[in-house]
């Protein structure tokens, strides 16, 4: 959104935000009106996104380039300090596509009020009324591994403007993810959505064109976009002073209606709400929970470390606890229950990752366990590229599963699901120690300690992060690394200027993960023992092994093959003739 020629220009990401929050687009029209001023935001990630998304970008280009031909890819300047400089661009784009140009790169479209830069225009073979034998497609690149609803959205917005030139509207739009992959859609099938969107942000901006100034009729709830908003930091400010319902942690924006319908509007109300103010549409169990966390981070304000308290301990059979008769019931031990017994082979288990390199690489596993004297001890194994990544997986499941033999009652801990949805995903991408990780699934090795946090313990803290529960028993010594996105940064840093100090900064982190998540299972088995003192016995959970003899033995004999296919095959697929190529398939396929 921004002023041209005392004109108000909107864009595609314009409506985009709007779909996200409409508080934004509020902002935004007060900050281009002159009421406020547009902050300045400082994020060292947000400049990795943006350096990651242009060499994205400008690779995709190259690319186009190897395949159109030389003179075939035609580029517009995005130069537009004044609507006849974005009028002279959109013309050049249109020009460009009655040419018959095969990739047209930063194309300019401008119809009214709304002007767009689309990554790339391709042509296809479809006949257009207006451009004759052929037509054109949008293409976007954005960095994530998956396609969001926003880029869609973005690419209906260049989709309608290139229809209007062609005479036609695209049969589909593409976007190339930051794995290289491209994603196609049918253009129909988002339409209406599109225009409603469209509809919507013009009937806003136009009541704030027509107004002699912009009240906020919005609130800014907290919503996924606030992690890459410039107004974030202003938003949090103003719900910090509210003390609004979203600083409760576990309220969703539907509990916090809910509640706003019954004029319970703050967090200090919630705490001191009553049984009978629940909402006449939120469940009972919903509203208690709510309510007892509000009071427990209104009375814990200031402590350090949090206060806590332990939620009653239940599981199959015991008093208060789901009936093993009743087929609708949870039978799976939770909280406290769902704790196995400790075993001298247990690993606590941390990944590092970042996502934008190469479509995403695991580039730290980091992995602590109890010695024989009692001291933790610690292994990281880093990974700087694919293959590295394949070794460092294969050198922590191939640890896992010694441990397991050796100590058959152990289990590996982690804090969320990070570290087991990353091992099913590279065990896919490498084709690699399928069996393991099966039997390892299978026979429940990994506990997720957050699982149990959510279900045993209710915390004065406004989140339920390892940097927050963690103060209960340990101090985090200080460092330059202290949560996921810093340690990202701080990677990124290292692959642009290689120096030993960053790498051993963000191992230390990890390190601090890795004994972190083993303070919180020791924790955990303190408070089970004094919960057993007082209330008595607690059961373990009970992991019913199944016979793996057959599946073995015939998995040995795929490897064996697969094995043999791929002897003296390149690594590097691009190294690979055809047939090669088709040989390397086809033994992945084997163990499909």
């Amino acid at each position: 959104m921004r002023i041209l020629d005392d004109e108000l220009i909107l864009s595609p990401s314009d409506l985009t935000g709007f779909a996200a929050c409409a508080h934004l687009t509020q902002l935004e029209l007060q900050a281009v009106r002159g009421q406020i001023e547009k902050p300045e935001r400082d994020d060292p990630l947000l400049d990795v996104l943006s350096k990651r998304g242009t060499e994205h970008e400008q690779a995709q280009l190259a690319k186009q380039h190897a395949e159109a031909g030389a003179g075939r890819v035609v580029t517009i300047s995005t130069e537009t300090r004044t609507r006849a400089d974005l009028l002279a661009r959109a013309a050049e784009t249109e020009q460009a596509m009655r040419d018959g140009a095969d990739v047209i790169y930063q194309a300019v479209f401008v119809d009214g009020r709304w002007a767009g830069y689309a990554d790339f225009v391709w042509k296809v073979d479809r006949p257009s009324p207006n451009l004759g034998a052929w037509s054109y497609e949008v293409a976007d690149a954005k960095l994530a591994r998956s396609v969001k609803a926003a880029a869609v959205l973005q690419c209906c917005a260049y989709s309608d403007a290139i229809a209007r030139i062609q005479g036609v509207e695209p049969e589909r739009l593409h976007v190339i993810t930051g794995d290289g992959e491209t994603h196609s859609f049918r253009v129909a099938d988002y339409s209406a959505y599109y225009r409603r969107q469209k509809a919507d942000l013009e009937a806003t901006v136009l009541d704030g064109v027509a107004a002699s100034a912009i009240t906020l009729d919005t609130y800014p709830h907290p919503v996924d976009h606030c992690s890459i908003c410039r107004w974030g930091a202003v938003c949090a400010t103003q719900r910090r002073r509210d003390d609004h319902l979203s600083l409760v942690a576990g309220m969703s924006r539907s509990a916090t209606r809910r509640l706003t319908d019954v004029d319970i509007t703050t967090r200090r109300a919630l705490a001191a709400a009553t049984v009978h103010e629940r909402p006449p549409r939120m469940a009972e169990a919903t509203y208690d929970k709510l309510r007892r966390q509000a009071a427990l981070q209104v009375r814990g304000e200031g402590h350090t470390p949090p206060l806590f308290e332990l939620l009653p301990v239940v599981w199959p059979g015991a008093p208060g606890g789901p009936d093993p008769d009743d087929p609708f019931a949870e039978l799976r031990p939770r909280g406290l229950a769902a704790l196995p017994a400790p075993s001298p082979g247990d690993l606590f288990l941390d990944l590092e990752g970042d996502p934008y390199v190469d479509g995403g690489l695991e580039y730290l596993w980091g992995v602590t366990w109890v010695g024989a004297g009692g001291a933790p001890h610690y292994r990281a194994s880093w990974a700087h590229d694919r293959a590295a990544e394949k070794l460092a997986f294969e050198a922590v499941i191939d640890l896992i599963v010694a441990r397991r033999a050796e100590h058959p009652g152990m289990h590996v801990y982690h804090y969320a699901p990070y570290e087991p949805s990353a091992i099913r995903r590279l065990m896919g991408t490498h084709g690699t120690r399928e069996s393991e990780v099966d039997d390892l699934l299978t026979g429940e090795v990994f506990v997720d300690l957050y699982s149990v946090v959510r279900h045993s313990l209710r915390l004065s803290s406004e989140s339920y992060s390892l940097k927050q529960v963690e103060k209960l028993y340990m101090q985090r010594p200080p460092g330059e690394v202290m949560d996921a996105g810093s340690s990202i940064v701080a990677y990124e840093e290292y692959l642009r200027e290689p120096a030993q100090d960053k790498l051993d900064a963000i191992e230390r982190y990890n390190q601090d993960d890795c004994d972190s998540t083993l303070g919180l299972r020791e924790w955990f088995e303190a408070r089970r023992a004094e919960v057993e003192a007082a209330e008595g016995e607690i059961p373990r959970p009970v992991t019913t092994a199944r016979d793996r003899t057959d599946l073995v033995a015939a998995l040995d004999e795929v490897d064996a093959l697969a094995d043999a296919l791929i002897a003296g095959i390149p690594d590097d697929p691009t190294a690979r003739t055809r047939e090669q190529q088709a040989t390397w398939l086809l033994a992945q396929l084997l163990h499909w």
